[in-house]
């Protein structure tokens, strides 16, 4: 199997830790289904969010890599993480949540994968106060395919660094 290197494993986990600290309870199923396509078990799809309110996260900034082999490496990420509280702006009528379905998405040039992380903007929400979110990302490839894969299950072993093989 092809090794990880360490820019792709740094630019993977970015892209993955945006959309795993980014969530709209009004579309609940966009953020597992984006995660459900990077995820090495697709099950997983739903940890780490309980299924309310709405956060949107960007600007990833990798950092530290920890490496157990050449095909799994751990990238520490920092993700700017903004929460958002409901607003009522219809004055007691409904608001309208119905928008694109997923498969939607439009295609861009480069574009490749599609991303939950909400729109910055929404009548129904307001931004809080944003603030850093650290997460450690094990990148690896999956074994029917070769694509780059996250897989939360690494994280209970011992990494590089404990085993004398970090850089």
């Amino acid at each position: 199997m092809e090794p990880v290197s360490d820019v792709e494993a740094s630019a993977f986990a970015a892209r993955f830790a945006c959309d795993f600290q980014s969530f709209d309870e009004d579309v609940p199923w966009r953020r597992a289904e984006v995660l459900r396509e990077v995820l090495a078990d697709a099950q997983a799809c739903t940890w780490g969010w309980a299924g309310a309110g709405r956060q949107r996260a960007d600007a990833p900034l990798p950092g530290r890599l920890y490496r157990r082999s050449d095909t799994v490496v751990f990238v520490e990420v920092v993700v700017r993480a903004t929460p958002y509280v409901r607003v009522d702006t219809t004055g007691g009528v409904p608001v309208d949540v119905d928008g694109p379905e997923v498969g939607e998405v439009a295609a861009v040039p480069g574009m490749v994968g599609r991303s939950c992380a909400p729109p910055e903007t929404d009548a129904a929400w307001a931004a809080g106060e944003a603030c850093w979110v650290r997460m450690t990302v094990p990148v690896t490839r999956a074994p029917e395919d070769g694509r780059l894969v996250v897989d939360p299950g690494l994280l209970t072993g011992p990494t590089a660094d404990e085993t004398g093989g970090g850089r």
